[in-house]
């Protein structure tokens, strides 16, 4: 849609009661934007929203309590001033255009509040007293003359011109709840595009930092892969130790392991035993750095499929716009907490803490650091995934829709998603037995309880998109 037409203007004014109406409050939403509340005997309380110059302008009855700015524009300050308590005495739209007059009267004088639904610099709303001169605007626009203290000099249409307009057509009681609930629907579309489009460029920015990140990493990592390759010759020089002198560059040895010669490049300034000592260090140090860069390249790898879930569940259709909203102005507490120097996600359900297991090293470290023997353990059967962790409530019971929530959870983060549903078996940890020689967090439950389970996408955006961390 891109606003109304004079056709749809005269049928928006036609169904509101807005003759013998008094304005009793305004309340401002944005510079463009204001809702006008009325009272009439007949109707009592009801609201006009009025919207100027964008792409969504228009003048209609509404229902919605929208969000007040918090702001106080001059001109909102002008209606607050001096129309409210004045009653319509006249209600006149301008032949064949998207321009109407209201008559405000008080006991002291009347004036006119003339709106402009136009395209382009026209736009505006202006109070102008009875001999049309301009009390205050909208939008002061000097070049077209228009400004306090000035004549408002009006055009008018004398016919329709050539194109034939026409009411389009309308599901509902009347064509002012249609035009609110479709133009705030377009709105809300649009700022939504707006903002998934703020935040996809956000996306990039952050999984390429990332990516380039482990790009870097393993970098490091193929510089000191060769570390045993550093030990093995710092072996053949402590083995031939008699054959290195001081001040050569070189030594040339037989490879016990290689059953042929090596050359091993020496530093002159140093004793053989110092050469030597100067290959352990070596091998010492990159062995040190790899271990380093590994754990660190499997951190970032997970901050990347955290970015990129969080991303995901911003994205679906059905994310509130505020929670969009939040996101971009940096305000958000609605992801999933992946808490620094703590494994896998932690979120809340029900009041009841959740701790979600990812792989198997992240599995391990919760059952190692981070339960107790009563809390519930959870899992796929004949599926590899991540550990769910319901953590226990003293003298409680977990209720049944927190052991779907982990259900739910479990399948997310299992290979059974693709399935879409899986059996699960549940149990409390201190009836896991570690499978000793086993694979890092591999166990075996006992006593355990069966639950056949189909994932609830609703279930899992609710508890991924959960504020209340665990703290």
């Amino acid at each position: 849609m891109s606003g109304i037409n004079w056709k749809e203007l005269e049928l928006l004014l036609s169904e509101m009661p807005l003759m013998g109406s008094y304005v009793q409050k305004i309340t401002e939403h944005s510079v463009h934007s204001f809702t006008i509340h009325f009272f009439s005997k007949e109707e009592k309380a009801w609201m006009m929203y009025c919207e100027i110059s964008t792409s969504h302008q228009r003048v209609n009855r509404t229902e919605k309590l929208r969000k007040k700015s918090s702001n106080n524009q001059r001109f909102t300050q002008y209606l607050k001033a001096h129309i409210i308590g004045r009653r319509v005495v006249e209600v006149k739209q301008y032949p064949f255009d998207r321009a109407f007059l209201l008559k405000l009267q008080n006991s002291e004088d009347t004036i006119n509040m003339i709106f402009r639904l136009y395209t382009g610099p026209g736009a505006n709303v202006i109070i102008t007293k009875e001999d049309s001169t301009i009390l205050e605007l909208l939008f002061r626009r000097p070049q077209r003359g228009e400004r306090n203290g000035e004549k408002l000099v009006e055009e008018f249409r004398t016919d329709e011109g050539k194109r034939t307009w026409s009411v389009r057509p309308f599901e509902g009681d009347s064509f002012n709840s249609f035009i609110d609930r479709e133009e705030e629907k377009e709105t809300k579309d649009e700022k939504r595009e707006e903002l998934v489009l703020i935040l996809k460029e956000r996306e990039n920015r952050e999984t390429k930092a990332l990516k380039d990140k482990i790009e870097r990493i393993e970098e490091r990592i193929s510089a000191t892969k060769g570390f045993e390759e550093t030990k093995h010759f710092g072996d053949l020089l402590a083995a031939n130790i008699y054959l290195v002198k001081k001040g050569m560059t070189s030594v040339t040895l037989s490879d016990w392991e290689k059953g042929e010669e090596v050359t091993i490049s020496l530093d002159p300034q140093l004793s053989p035993t110092e050469n030597k000592e100067k290959l352990y260090s070596r091998y010492r140090k990159d062995k040190t750095s790899l271990s380093m860069a590994i754990e660190e390249k499997e951190k970032t790898e997970k901050m990347l499929l955290d970015t990129k879930e969080k991303y995901a569940y911003l994205y679906l259709p059905d994310t509130p716009l505020e929670k969009l909203r939040k996101e971009v102005e940096g305000k958000s507490q609605e992801n999933p907490k992946i808490k620094e120097g703590r494994p896998g996600v932690w979120v809340k359900s029900n009041g009841w803490d959740i701790i979600i297991g990812r792989n198997a090293k992240e599995n391990d470290e919760i059952l190692r650091s981070y339960t107790r023997g009563s809390d519930i353990w959870m899992h796929t059967r004949d599926f590899s995934g991540g550990y769910i962790i319901i953590k226990a409530q003293k003298d409680r019971t977990v209720p049944l829709p927190v052991l779907l929530d982990g259900a739910s959870l479990a399948i997310h983060y299992s290979k059974a998603r693709k399935n879409g549903k899986a059996d699960l078996y549940y149990t409390q940890v201190k009836y896991l037995r570690r499978v000793k020689g086993g694979k890092t967090g591999l166990v075996l439950p006992t006593q355990e309880k069966n639950l056949n389970a189909i994932e609830d996408e609703e279930r899992v955006r609710r508890i991924l998109g959960n504020e209340n961390e665990i703290s």
